[in-house]
């Protein structure tokens, strides 16, 4: 099962107070059913990397438009995060997404 984790920095957004830039997290997983628990499971994968991240600021879909991930599921999360390592994370400094969901 395919599986992609993108961080897409935005630099038309301002830093916080803590220096942190803001970031569009994405992770996506190939052709699982899209069930409440795929979103559950997948919110867990984010917070593997970003303890930070709560439910009510998670949110879920499918790709709607994409030349490599047609109709993944997908979870995302917007937050202020320091820029830096973050293993196995893909990172976009031009914030441009190249998928729609």
């Amino acid at each position: 099962m395919a599986t992609y984790k993108n961080i897409f920095w935005r630099p038309d957004m301002q830093p916080n107070e803590k220096g942190e830039l803001f970031a569009n997290v994405h992770l996506l997983i190939g052709y699982n059913q899209g069930s409440v628990n795929d979103f559950r499971k997948m919110a867990d994968m984010i917070r593997e990397t970003f303890p930070q991240a709560t439910d009510d600021e998670i949110c879920g879909g499918k790709v709607i438009k994409s030349t490599y991930c047609q109709g993944f599921t997908i979870v995302t999360w917007n937050a202020h995060i320091p820029k830096g390592e973050y293993p196995g994370w893909r990172q976009i400094d031009n914030g441009r997404m190249d998928y729609n969901w």
